[in-house]
């Protein structure tokens, strides 16, 4: 699913009220970790996943209840004990789960998270700050706040000084969650860095390719696919991409944005193209190039591009061959085992930011 902060506003916008479900506090095992949310409709059935099972179930039992009542809700869960019995998990952890009504009427809330899909959709960073407490009325317009990277703040929390939305700016440089108890008010509020997301550049759109494309949109890439070929890098034969370029991989080069949060796929039809790109690629910063082919291509490209000066440091952070060492061998197969190692370094990427930011070893 997409991230439930790029759903909102569309659902808001066709007039359907949605809950939304946040894990808020997590210690222990527990099928996800703090932070991860799903939206639950009228009907009780869910977008998005908070962990699956007897406990998603009871959640979402709740959130219709949330959406009648129109009023927000706690719901503790002690992974142990007599928790873990009704709900057959026994990961023995403790996890908070926060519901909230969103109701379409509620022109404020449609203003927010319109606020909040744009800056996640154009790769920008900040923090979404809620207000956490029982009976919040789906109507108000002063729970919640988002702050940008660059300290604009848009929404309102009643009762939360300017002050202390000042010392706020700078939260959205931490990596984790977590709730904070405003000291002399009686608010909790929850803290949610919001980070862009990661771009999967795939460069070639052969069978690989179209298994692959649906899968790493699955997981919360934004795919863009690239070839040379019209008929291999088009909306209808990548439904779910992003983004299609036809265009020489020269020219295609030029309308491409790298960041630290891009990865690169180099699947092309040969060598020469996988050359080409790979050349390219290097010369960027993105957060992994991977590229398909036996160690042999591999080799003779990494020698060609020796000759060419590209030095052992970065040639090494080439994942070639592409994806992890499963055996795979049918595309279907391949395109998982590329997916999987994206999911990989990502988490590692994140894992790594989120240590700097707290500022440990990393």
């Amino acid at each position: 699913m997409k991230s439930p902060y790029l759903e909102i506003p569309r659902l808001l916008e066709k007039g359907e009220k949605v809950a939304l479900a946040r894990i808020i506090r997590q210690r222990g095992s527990s099928p996800r970790s703090m932070g991860t949310a799903c939206l639950v409709r009228e009907d009780g059935s869910p977008l998005g996943t908070i962990g699956g099972g007897a406990l998603e179930h009871r959640v979402c039992q709740r959130a219709r209840e949330v959406l009648q009542e129109g009023r927000s809700a706690l719901m503790h869960f002690e992974l142990s004990g007599r928790d873990a019995a009704s709900t057959q998990m026994l990961c023995g952890g403790i996890v908070d789960v926060y519901l909230e009504p969103l109701f379409p009427e509620n022109a404020a809330i449609q203003a927010l998270f319109r606020g909040v899909a744009d800056l996640v959709r154009g790769g920008g960073r900040g923090s979404l700050v809620t207000r956490v407490a029982e009976g919040i009325d789906a109507r108000s317009e002063a729970s919640r706040i988002l702050i940008t990277e660059g300290g604009e703040v848009l929404g309102a929390i009643e009762g939360l000084p300017q002050d202390r939305i000042r010392h706020l700016r700078g939260e959205w440089i931490r990596g984790e969650p977590r709730i904070l108890e405003m000291e002399g008010t009686d608010l909790f509020l929850f803290v949610e860095p919001l980070r862009p997301a990661e771009v999967l550049l795939l460069f070639g759109g052969g069978h690989i390719s179209t298994c692959l494309v649906p899968l790493a949109k699955g997981v919360g890439f934004r795919v863009t696919v690239v070839d040379d070929r019209e008929e291999f890098s088009s909306p209808q034969r990548f439904p779910d991409a992003d983004q299609t370029l036809a265009l020489p991989f020269e020219e295609a080069f030029e309308r491409l944005s790298v960041t630290p949060d891009t990865y690169i796929a180099i699947i092309t039809r040969g060598h020469i193209y996988d050359l080409e790109v790979l050349r390219w690629a290097l010369s960027q910063r993105p957060a992994y190039i991977g590229m398909i082919g036996s160690r042999r291509k591999r080799d003779m490209v990494f020698a060609k591009l020796r000759e060419e000066g590209a030095s052992e440091e970065r040639l090494r952070e080439v994942h070639a061959p592409i994806g992890l060492a499963i055996g795979a061998e049918t595309p279907e197969e391949i395109a998982v085992s590329i997916v999987a190692e994206l999911i990989q370094e990502r988490a590692s990427r994140r894992r790594t930011e989120d240590a700097r930011s707290m500022g440990g070893p990393g």
